[in-house]
């Protein structure tokens, strides 16, 4: 599995807000990466918003919506990575990164599915050219400490 480790720092306040954990996962490509996030705000079951540090830096959302009899699971990841390595990398190696990065996430979602015992239907993973993430938080004042 991708994630190779997880650990619950803190269960945060009685909604959530505060609650912090860190992860390291495994990519298929043998490197890993060890960030921690923490919950900002959260309105359960429908929404968390959290913050990362770590080897990636950025925010992170996650919706359940249900339509029909389905329930759709959107992380909304807007990370950049700390690793000097990776960054250089992927500036000639973008496609391999892209898959690795759809391989774990693949992974991640059908695990949490079999976790919930629930059947995965699709994962669409997509990696969207943003500037990166600490200059846009710094710009909204925001702090990735």
């Amino acid at each position: 599995p991708a994630v190779e480790t997880s650990s619950l720092l803190d269960e945060g306040d009685s909604t959530g807000v505060g609650a912090r954990a860190t992860y390291v996962i495994r990519s298929p490509l043998f490197y890993r990466m060890r960030f921690e996030l923490r919950a900002l705000e959260a309105d359960r079951p429908d929404r968390l918003h959290a913050v990362a540090s770590g080897d990636l830096v950025g925010t992170a959302t996650y919706r359940l919506e249900t339509h029909a009899a389905e329930t759709h699971v959107r992380f909304h990841w807007y990370v950049s990575t700390t690793k000097t390595w990776m960054n250089r990398v992927a500036l000639v190696a973008k496609p391999v990164l892209a898959w690795a990065h759809g391989h774990v996430m693949r992974q991640g979602c059908g695990a949490m599915a079999e976790h919930l015992g629930a059947r995965l239907i699709s994962v669409d993973t997509r990696l969207v050219e943003t500037p990166t993430a600490i200059p846009a938080m710094r710009s909204q004042g925001q702090s990735y400490d």
